[in-house]
């Protein structure tokens, strides 16, 4: 009798135990998707572009810190050549695959749902080929199209199996890329023989009558085969924007058959464009809103949005209101479906947007907060692109993860496990050379780590730099950052003495969100982000 009553004591107090865990934020068994999304866009201690090349030492804090903050999820963007190199035959990235597991594992221990971007265009895996041909060509390449069903099974497939995957989207800026691609050849062959290739020939046929399209192009067609892309100049622009929308539409439809409920980041963005008279207007693109079957729409919504763009530096009451008109246009639009703001940019420092307006500096935390109140309602989830600052580091394989790829080994350098991380070990006589180029100022930033101090020499190109390295600050994981007034061709290692390198970037810019640097230090707007967090419920 004793040991029953104490079994039932144990039982009761591992329910307690289990209840104060669920009621302190956490989802344990992701059988009920939260009301609201609170996303942090996640790649680790580099970038999009290298993530999943990387070795993601730090997952397991980062995911405990998000959840910390007050988020309940991460975005991944799932670069499509990186994870499916081959397509002809279909051929994966058994590496990037491994890694989507660890994420999505490291995510469900945290408590954190994943949501997936789809068919991001950007990486650095080298095959040869253009990545964005990929895009380019899917309108009209069922082989590509075939590939690209079988990359977004296979995603699907391996990320559920994990049971916290919350969903995902595409976004229309990964399938842009064929709208201008010939649009500067004129009535050139190739305009003509792409506009049949895509599709667009076959749109205006069924849509169009010759007669009508003429004036649009400013001249007499005998026959549809001889349309072509129309240039950025002429009314015929229209057409194409129209052609985008119902193609990216029926898109989405075929690939939400095998990735279910799959959403679209919409273009918020108006097109500028001509009429008959020479005079300009905006094409908005509201006919993708509704996206198709999936329960909510997502967005991209940056403050300079809904603003002129002549450099103003707005008050969070002036944000707000271009906020809440921005976010009601798109509603009218979207047939009761809410929003996810998968990216919220309420600050963007993206060089060549200068002249785009911006909050004050000191009306960022204001209207970050005041957000609270204006998504109600409106959004079932938002996120933040920029949960850590980054740079755009143009190394493929830059924590050795995947050994010497992308690196050129010489005179005894290997990828070895050092105090728990693989890293170059570096001996006298020995070169670390990735055949990387960069133009203009460029930094580069490493660690290093030894039993003695060190002097390493340093080159991009025909220009070198001398660093020495005293014992004490050897193994602590602080980075080292070299300027090159002048960009080149190469970046070379070589050392007095036996050392280990890691964590090698080559940028000249560092995309902020004031959340957390670099090394993980706390930001201005961290603060506001967790209020934010806290009022969404």
């Amino acid at each position: 009798m004793k040991y029953k009553t104490l079994s039932v004591r144990i039982v009761f107090l591992l329910v307690i135990m289990l209840f104060g865990m669920t009621g302190c934020g956490q989802t344990e068994d992701f059988t009920e998707k939260p009301k609201i999304l609170k996303s942090a866009t996640y790649f680790g201690d580099e970038w999009v572009m290298n993530f999943w090349n990387s070795e993601m030492d730090d997952l397991k804090a980062d995911m405990e810190q998000i959840r910390e903050d007050g988020f309940n999820s991460i975005i991944v963007a799932i670069p499509w050549r990186e994870f499916q190199p081959q397509m002809d035959p279909v051929g994966y990235n058994d590496h990037a695959l491994a890694q989507l597991d660890k994420v999505m594992s490291a995510a469900k221990e945290a408590g954190l749902w994943v949501s997936l971007r789809v068919g991001y265009t950007w990486d650095y895996y080298e095959d040869g080929t253009d990545v964005r041909d990929r895009y380019r060509n899917l309108p009209g390449d069922e082989r590509l199209l075939a590939a690209w069903d079988d990359y977004v099974k296979t995603i699907y497939e391996r990320a559920n199996a994990h049971g916290n995957l919350y969903g995902g989207f595409i976004t229309w800026e990964d399938f842009w890329h064929f709208v201008f691609y010939t649009s500067e050849q004129g009535r050139e062959e190739q305009s003509i023989a792409f506009a049949q290739f895509t599709g667009f020939t076959d749109y205006i046929r069924e849509n169009y009558t010759l007669e009508e399209i003429e004036p649009l192009y400013g001249e007499d067609f005998t026959d549809y085969d001889q349309v072509y892309y129309p240039e950025k100049n002429q009314p015929a622009l229209r057409l194409m924007y129209e052609y985008f929308d119902v193609w990216l539409n029926g898109f989405l439809a075929h690939t939400q058959e095998i990735f279910p409920e799959l959403s679209l980041e919409a273009r918020m963005d108006m097109d500028l464009v001509y009429d008959m008279e020479g005079n300009q207007y905006w094409y908005g693109h509201e006919a993708t809103y509704p996206c198709e079957n999936a329960p909510y729409v997502s967005l991209m919504y940056g403050v300079p949005m809904g603003h002129i763009n002549q450099g103003e530096r707005l008050d969070a009451a002036e944000a707000l209101v271009g906020t809440q008109q921005m976010l009601d246009h798109v509603l009218r639009f979207t047939e009761g479906k809410k929003l996810y703001i998968e990216q919220f940019l309420y600050m963007d420092n993206t060089p060549g947007f200068e002249h785009n307006a911006q909050l004050k500096n000191d009306q960022l935390d204001d209207y970050i907060v005041a957000c609270a109140d204006l998504f109600k309602d409106r959004i079932m989830g938002y996120g933040v692109w920029a949960y850590k600052n980054y740079a755009d580091n143009l190394i493929y394989n830059p924590q050795f993860a995947l050994g010497e790829d992308g690196w050129t080994f010489e005179g005894g350098v290997e990828a070895v496990e050092h105090n728990g991380s693989m890293q170059a070990k570096l001996p006298v006589g020995g070169r670390l050379y990735n055949p990387i180029s960069r133009g203009s100022l460029t930094y580069v930033s490493f660690t290093v780590d030894g039993d003695k101090p060190v002097t390493l020499q340093v080159s991009l190109g025909d220009h070198t730099t001398e660093v020495h390295v005293g014992a004490g600050s050897l193994g602590h994981g602080d980075a080292i950052q070299l300027v090159f007034d002048q960009g080149g061709s190469g970046l070379s290692f070589t050392s007095d003495v036996l050392c280990y390198i890691d964590n090698v970037k080559i940028y000249n810019r560092i995309h902020d969100g004031q959340l957390y640097d670099l090394d993980g230090q706390e930001l201005s707007c961290i603060d506001a982000i967790r209020k934010l967090n806290r009022k969404l419920k």
